[in-house]
């Protein structure tokens, strides 16, 4: 009984935290027109263009990048990076919402028009 109620707490952490993320608004970032992305073995390397930052993150950054360029949406993302990495959906959702946020911040991403 203890470990079906850890199991559904957890659950509810897991859908808390992608209501975060949608709530937020994450999913109306797009790439911004003024970066580049270079997609590597390891991860991927980004430049933005009009302030030359250079970023660099690793391969779940990566996939987050992809499913951005690929207009998925958050959940979405983190689905697939929770499975392809075996990565807890709940870590893997407050990574990626992490991971956005300093996109954003740095430029990288952009609201996309009416969101």
């Amino acid at each position: 009984m203890t470990r079906l109620l850890a199991q559904l707490k957890s659950l509810a952490n897991v859908a808390h935290g992608a209501r975060q993320i949608t709530d937020d608004n994450s999913a109306s970032v797009i790439p911004s027109p003024e970066v580049r992305a270079s997609l590597q073995e390891n991860g991927v390397v980004f430049l933005h263009q009009r302030s030359g930052t250079v970023f660099r993150s690793n391969r779940i950054g990566a996939a987050i990048w992809k499913g951005l360029v690929n207009r998925h949406d958050i959940a979405t993302i983190v689905s697939q990076i929770g499975l392809e990495y075996g990565i807890p959906t709940a870590q893997a959702a407050r990574d990626a919402a992490g991971f956005v946020s300093q996109l954003e911040a740095q430029g990288f991403l952009v609201r996309r028009a009416g969101a």
